[in-house]
């Protein structure tokens, strides 16, 4: 799955390179996407996104990071959004809380600055739940 969303990455990427907009390819692509700003607050999501999560689009862009990840991985989170601005690019698993409390884990693949400041996360199924 973790290619899957690396594959979903890069072709959201190239088509911000090759001219389409962020918020099209954010739009249309089958995956999870969820764009945040370089606190951490997200921006942008689409519909996908919204159901994995279970928060509305407009939620989505009232949250951060932060109140997506489990109280006992808020430190881990945050060390690891300094390494992803750092590095650039990430892809493994995350822990996340969706809005109803429930805890998943799913594969992801980001990149920073795909636009100059807006930081591109693409979501998987998540293959555990909690």
């Amino acid at each position: 799955m973790t290619n899957d969303v690396r594959d979903a990455l890069e072709t959201l990427i190239a088509g911000v390179q090759g001219g389409r907009s962020l918020h099209e390819m954010v739009d249309v692509s089958p995956c999870a996407v969820l764009v945040a700003d370089d606190h951490g607050a997200f921006v942008m999501a689409n519909v996908v996104a919204s159901a994995l999560t279970g928060y509305s689009l407009m939620e989505l862009r009232k949250l951060s990071l932060w109140q997506l990840t489990p109280d006992v991985h808020e430190r881990e989170a945050e060390t690891l959004w300094r390494a992803f601005l750092q590095q650039q690019e990430q892809f493994g698993t995350y822990r996340l809380v969706k809005k109803n409390g429930q805890t998943i884990v799913t594969p992801y693949a980001a990149r920073t600055n795909v636009i100059r400041g807006y930081h591109v996360s693409v979501l998987g199924n998540p293959p555990h739940q909690f």
